[in-house]
């Protein structure tokens, strides 16, 4: 979910079969959905899209959702029909984003509501029963451009076959979940002032309210740049904050719910939470649980200057109770966009050796080679020269290769591209 994304894209979506505008997506690019119509409702659906919508329309993709579409059917009134909503702007007006409901009856869709916002970007947007009643609200989050950090949230009900506002108020980041394992999502926001005070608030949905149940301070000077909605390595839902502190370094702030409260999860000077330069949150290992990235500075760097020190990267998890583990350490070579993986033996036992187009990995104890990758353009490249990593090391320009013969303590195998990972 970063702040800035610098990608635009065109979806096509074949149920009206022309081209969207331009949405802006989250850290990772998915395949945009088209929800699964029956021939019947694909039909209908088009025909009315056609004459209602203008020529000039753009479809938009919220910037923060589950599913990367446009187009949303849901039940939100418990009649067992689905109802639809469109999410575009006309492009001839003042850019302005549109929630169009369409509802079916006897077979034809029709119009109920097409609420125009005044705002021109598309933050958020989903569809849940935040009250637990078996109907379910419209929660939409817009802004007026992508680089603003304060946003309007909007939380509407379905009445008499219009959407009706509940909830208008200012948020800077959001996240919906059910925190407390009630069987009800609760609404997290991010909101305050830098540099004065900044909170994570959790609400729950009440009588058409957000009432307000817990709140925890965060680091009043951090800009938010990077926030994951994930799990934490016992299992609980946690909402990870990475914030850029000063001019280089970073901070993660990780909110949980624990003994019936909110709270901030493990101390924040460690190396791991505060770490010299950006490094986000993820899953790395893609099996369900979020890593904080952090580093440190291997043997022989400590009294070298910042930029000159080769940190080794760490990537851990973290339980509810602050205790934490580490589930990856590699060697990250930005300048030559590749990166090295050491095995769990060797986790803060490794120190870099760096040559002009080369790097060893050095064991701490004895000083003998863990690994080796040299780096050559291919017009000097001969076949004798073993090239690297489980796909082979080598890029438009580059070949990336060991002259080792023997077998290192880390595989060659352990070498890969940067892009590879995305």
């Amino acid at each position: 979910m970063m702040r800035k994304c610098g990608i635009l894209i065109a979806i096509e979506l074949s149920i009206v079969g022309i081209l969207t505008g331009c949405g802006n997506v989250g850290n990772t690019i998915e395949m945009i959905q088209t929800p699964m119509l029956s021939n019947l409702e694909q039909d209908e659906v088009s025909k009315v899209l056609k004459e209602i919508l203008p020529h000039s329309a753009e479809y938009l993709v919220p910037k923060k959702a589950e599913q990367k579409q446009s187009i949303f059917m849901e039940d939100i009134d418990g009649d067992d029909k689905d109802e639809a909503f469109i999410l575009y702007r006309d492009t001839r007006e003042n850019q302005q984003v549109h929630l169009l409901m369409l509802k079916e009856d006897e077979g034809r869709w029709t119009k109920e509501s097409d609420i125009a916002t005044s705002y021109n970007t598309l933050d958020y947007f989903k569809i849940d029963d935040l009250y637990g009643n078996g109907k379910k609200e419209v929660i939409l989050g817009v802004s007026m451009s992508d680089s603003e950090v304060n946003k309007q949230l909007y939380i509407y009900e379905l009445e008499s076959k219009s959407l009706v506002k509940k909830v208008d108020r200012a948020y800077e980041e959001i996240d919906i979940a059910d925190y407390n394992e009630d069987k009800k999502p609760e609404v997290i926001l991010l909101e305050g002032e830098r540099n004065k005070l900044q909170t994570a608030e959790m609400f729950s949905y009440v009588n058409g309210q957000l009432k307000s149940v817990y709140l925890v301070e965060l680091n009043p000077d951090g800009i938010h740049e990077n926030i994951v909605s994930g799990k934490l390595a016992d299992g609980e839902k946690a909402l990870f904050i990475d914030s850029s502190l000063g001019a280089h370094s970073m901070l993660t702030e990780i909110i949980a719910y624990n003994n019936g409260k909110l709270v901030k999860v493990g101390n924040e000077e460690d190396g791991v939470l505060f770490k010299a330069y950006p490094l986000y949150s993820r899953d790395i290992n893609k099996d369900g649980i979020t890593e904080v990235g952090g580093m440190y500075i291997p043997k022989g760097f400590e009294d070298a200057a910042m930029a000159e020190i080769p940190f080794i990267y760490t990537y851990s998890t973290y339980s509810v109770d602050g205790t934490k583990q580490t589930v990856e350490e590699r060697y990250n070579d930005t300048g030559q966009n590749f990166y090295i993986t050491i095995p769990s033996e060797w986790y803060d036992k490794v120190t870099v050796q760096k040559f002009d187009k080369a790097v060893k990995l050095i064991d701490n104890e004895n000083q003998k080679t863990l690994f080796e990758v040299k780096w050559i353009n291919k017009e000097a490249y001969i076949d004798s020269k073993i090239k690297l990593g489980e796909t082979l090391g080598e890029t438009e320009n580059t070949i990336f290769y060991t002259d080792m013969k023997e077998e290192l303590s880390i595989s060659n195998a352990n070498f890969h591209l940067s892009e590879d990972e995305f």
